[in-house]
């Protein structure tokens, strides 16, 4: 079965370019287990074969393996430290951040980022939200949100930046403008730079330590001198220093070099 699953790793590089060397292997190995069980599949052969000729399998079995969870405003710790120390550092003196959400999945971080920054009355030069899945991308684009999805937005926000339709909430015209999505692969593509804050949050607990460790010495390199670095609340940098970081509050660090 581990020879199987080898081959079942570059046939998968070669058809979705996705490197599953670079993932903890016995919880991507669970996860597509599953989805073999819940789809009927016999073995990795099978999987392959699905997603060489069902589009949209393709596309769903991405969208499953990228594991792209996301609500607005997630960690409310997280985001009062955002708005209470790194915003108003980032935009003193009237200097216009460049923000980046890595891994943004359905848009929420980036928006949440601009509505603080709306609600400070600061302006941004860029917010920009990545992620390796176009399916989502194109959701976060759109910027429509079931009930779940918007229930961490504080009710003033909520009211200022939303339009409700029925089940669903419709994110306003002038947020959908501020922000720029694009697709990007972490493992693979150049990173984009300078930024004043990157956020990369519940997406490190998925790769290898080796792996966590070039991603975060990239994420560094995107960062302008005293920029800032947001990571998830399971996902503390053990040795901030060997990164060039130094612990600002909870998951978020400073560049120092």
């Amino acid at each position: 079965m581990q020879n199987g699953y080898e081959v079942f790793k570059n046939q998968l590089f070669q058809v979705l370019g996705i490197d599953l060397n670079s993932y903890k292997e016995q919880q991507m190995r669970r996860r597509i287990n599953q989805w073999l069980t819940r789809h009927s599949m016999a073995s990795y052969t099978d999987l392959i074969a699905r997603i060489r000729t069902d589009l949209d399998h393709r596309a769903a079995f991405t969208k499953y393996l990228t594991i792209n969870t996301s609500q607005f405003f997630r960690d409310q710790g997280v985001f009062e430290s955002i708005a209470r120390q790194v915003l108003p550092s980032i935009t003193s003196g009237g200097n216009m951040p460049r923000i980046w959400s890595a891994g943004c999945s359905i848009g929420a971080e980036i928006y949440s980022i601009a509505m603080l920054l709306i609600k400070q009355g600061a302006r941004a030069r860029e917010l920009l939200g990545t992620d390796i899945d176009e399916v989502i991308l194109a959701r976060a684009r759109e910027g429509t949100y079931s009930d779940s999805e918007v229930g961490g937005v504080p009710p003033d926000l909520l009211k200022a930046h939303f339009v409700k339709s029925g089940n669903l909430y419709q994110i306003s015209d002038t947020l959908r403008r501020m922000v720029k999505f694009a697709r990007h692969d972490l493992l693979q593509d150049p990173y984009p730079k300078p930024f004043d804050l990157v956020l990369c949050r519940n997406v490190f607990i998925y790769f290898t330590a080796d792996t966590q460790k070039r991603l975060i010495h990239s994420f560094v390199d995107s960062l302008k001198p005293g920029g800032f670095f947001v990571v998830g609340s399971a996902e503390h940098i053990m040795d901030p220093h060997a990164f060039g970081l130094e612990r600002v509050s909870y998951c978020i660090y400073a560049k120092t070099v």
